[in-house]
């Protein structure tokens, strides 16, 4: 198997675990711990933006491995 399909099945693993991931944490009612640093409170909304983010790179991941070129 080439290098290049090797990557991109990685990366098509980690999308659909990064899809099963957000949506389970998305559908919790509580979404996590508060979290306090400081007099700030890192609470449900911010978990929400870091779910997403983390989606976001891996779909980023997946379709960087599309642009992966072969070793000569």
């Amino acid at each position: 198997m080439k290098t290049k399909w090797k990557l991109r099945l990685v990366a098509l693993v980690m999308l659909f675990i990064a899809v099963v991931f957000v949506f389970c944490a998305l559908s919790a009612p509580n979404l996590g711990r508060t979290i306090y640093i400081g007099n700030y409170a890192f609470g449900a909304e911010q978990w929400r933006v870091c779910y997403k983010l983390y989606a976001a790179v891996m779909v980023g991941l997946f379709g960087a491995s599309f642009f992966v070129k072969e070793k000569k």
